[in-house]
């Protein structure tokens, strides 16, 4: 007879769905549970069928007061996938926030940058990402900025509170890396960034955290990100709760999963530029490289420079002359319409801003080494 195990996890949110995907996995491949679970959202207490529930396990992301309550009545062998740790006697599974902070870090300084910034939410994963990038930043000498929306305003209204942000992200000194904890914190500073006038990634680059793809393709830059691993996390909750309904003992009651990789984006694909001239140039040929030919006398009319001098400095500053900047940024957008779409070739040129499909096909090779139509396949 399988066992009944009762799934308190959202579908409303990617890593919840990739914890189901790993959760999944695991009964697929070990086991044969009759899987339980409710329609709800993240957060939300959960319905009291759960005290009347004949069931054998639970695995949630406790997330309040209210559910602890219901699932220490249940008194069931219990794995917690939640940061809240509202229970911290039962087994608990989450993200090594240490791992995902230096990450941050590391992909921001590579990048150039010299001022970071940390903006962050009242959750202790929030909190946990905030400390450990903090202790990396004392650790390197670097000062770290930061905004954070707290309990205290959470009664504000969140015009008032995105008032509030855009006003700390004036002041910051440019250029600067900010770390977001979570994908939707970053989106919304890139749109601040846009109704005030920020250059997003010249002023400021922003890196989120979980990659959820919709969210991040959304911005405007794309949102570069960490990826976590939910998938994980879900298979060795699964592991875990199946070890102690068959009676076994755990080797571990904590557990923390480190992320994969950076994901880069268009939000921090830059080099850090403390020239404004370079800075404002580079924004125009971000704005402008895909809209057809993009000569340097565009570039330049508003720049009081000359053209030698100009082009002197934009190589000093990022290393590639604006010529190969422009071509850098028509081939990564070929790559991605190749990858992701099903556009004909004659299509991706149009969108890439170059004008013969032939020619796009000359400088990809030229640059990638081999014909767009191979690099679809291979990708693909």
């Amino acid at each position: 007879m399988s066992e009944k195990v009762a799934l308190l996890i959202e579908t409303s949110n990617a890593y919840a769905r990739g914890l189901l995907r790993g959760i999944h996995a695991y009964i697929k491949e070990n086991t044969h549970w009759s899987v339980f679970m409710g329609e709800f959202s993240r957060g939300e207490c959960h319905p009291e069928w759960l005290n009347d529930w004949k069931g054998d396990g639970i695995i949630a992301r406790i997330e309040n007061p209210q559910m602890a309550k219901i699932i220490q009545k249940a008194n069931l062998p219990t794995i917690d996938v939640s940061s809240g740790r509202f229970i911290p006697s039962i087994p608990w599974v989450e993200t090594d926030d240490k791992a995902i902070a230096k990450l941050a870090f590391e992909h921001l300084r590579s990048c150039g940058f010299k001022n970071f910034a940390f903006c962050g939410v009242p959750y202790n994963w929030s909190y946990w990402r905030q400390h450990h990038f903090s202790e990396i930043l004392k650790e390197k000498n670097y000062n770290l900025f930061e905004y954070h929306f707290s309990e205290k305003n959470a009664g504000v209204k969140w015009n008032t509170q995105l008032d509030l942000l855009s006003e700390w992200l004036k002041q910051l000194p440019k250029p600067i890396g900010i770390f977001a904890p979570y994908d939707n914190l970053g989106r919304q500073i890139i749109e601040i960034c846009q109704l005030t006038g920020i250059y997003v990634p010249e002023e400021v680059a922003i890196i989120g955290v979980d990659n959820d793809e919709l969210i991040c393709d959304l911005c405007k830059p794309r949102l570069s990100s960490i990826q976590t691993d939910p998938y994980r996390i879900g298979y060795l909750s699964a592991e875990l709760l199946n070890q102690i309904m068959t009676g076994k003992t755990l080797s571990s009651t904590e557990i923390r999963v480190k992320p994969i990789q950076v994901i880069q984006r268009k939000s921090t694909d830059i080099k850090a530029i403390h020239d404004p001239i370079i800075s404002e140039a580079l924004h125009y040929i971000h704005e402008n490289a895909l809209k057809g030919t993009l000569t340097i006398d565009e570039i330049i009319k508003n720049i009081p420079t000359s053209r030698r001098v100009f082009e002197a400095r934009f190589k000093k500053a990022i290393g590639r002359t604006p010529f190969e900047e422009i071509l850098r940024l028509k081939i990564n957008r070929i790559k991605e319409l190749l990858i992701e779409t099903d556009m004909s070739l004659l299509e991706i040129s149009e969108r890439a801003g170059i004008e013969h499909q032939s020619y796009m096909g000359y400088i990809f090779k030229k640059e990638i080494g081999i014909s767009p139509s191979i690099y679809r396949k291979q990708r693909r």
